[in-house]
């Protein structure tokens, strides 16, 4: 699997020793070489997985397994206190504990904040550059979205490959009109790009606001912003 979306073979990182490993080191999880895993073999390797027999029985392939699909599932309707999803904290105390959010009360929270903190209305064109294992990148990118009939612009790789200007181009090319990106984000774009003459080359004209989380974002970035994207409207919200 490649790093990132547009990387070179030759500066491929393989993931799935490194899946392998930590999975070895996780002491806790009982069998854990027997936990089903999907993957996604990756066009750019020299080699496919699966050719290579690098491949043990627990790993599915996801693009297999979702060409093989012939139904479409009826919704299930759930009591709102169901469980969507567990996170797990970042550990400070030194033993992650995780937290269950439930269906109703994440739905009504999303559907408020999309509307309120980010101005995301149905027919809105809203690309977030999360990561999506990330809470940001289920509930901006991925649940928020979707609940106030928004289309959701996904992209992986990174904001500087090939160029600086691949986040612009990809507004432009879908007409994006909210953004949602980290501080650090802008920040590498600013290393790369100081002058801002990536901006130029794409029609962004639909992009209204710049929603900015993570972590506080230091006022020289906010400045870079504003001296070439004057009319937007940023919102640095730390999430």
């Amino acid at each position: 699997m490649t790093a990132s979306a547009g990387i070179e073979p030759s500066r491929t990182i393989e993931y799935l020793p490194i899946v392998d490993e930590a999975l070895n080191l996780c002491t806790k999880i009982e069998n854990a070489s027997a936990i089903p895993k999907l993957f996604f073999d990756r066009p750019e390797r020299d080699g496919a997985l699966r050719a290579k027999g690098t491949l043990d029985s627990s790993y599915h392939d996801m693009k297999s397994l979702v060409e093989a699909e012939t139904e479409i599932a009826e919704a299930v309707n759930v009591p709102s206190t169901h469980p969507l999803y567990i996170l797990y904290t970042s550990g400070t105390t030194g033993d992650p504990k995780g937290v269950v959010r439930d269906q109703g009360g994440t739905a009504v929270a999303l559907n408020y904040s999309m509307d309120i903190n980010f101005n995301m209305q149905a027919g809105t064109k809203y690309f977030c550059g999360a990561d999506l294992g990330w809470i940001v990148g289920h509930t901006i990118m991925l649940y928020g979205p979707l609940i106030r009939g928004a289309s959701t612009i996904i992209f992986e790789g990174k904001p500087i490959v090939p160029d600086a200007g691949i986040l612009w181009k990809i507004c432009e090319e879908y007409e994006v009109e909210g953004m949602f990106i980290a501080p650090t984000t802008v920040r590498e774009i600013k290393r790369v790009d100081f002058e801002g003459a990536k901006i130029l080359d794409y029609d962004i004209s639909k992009l209204v606001s710049m929603n900015l989380a993570g972590e506080r974002c230091d006022p020289d970035t906010i400045w870079w912003l504003r001296k070439h994207l004057p009319n937007l409207v940023i919102n640095d919200n730390w999430w």
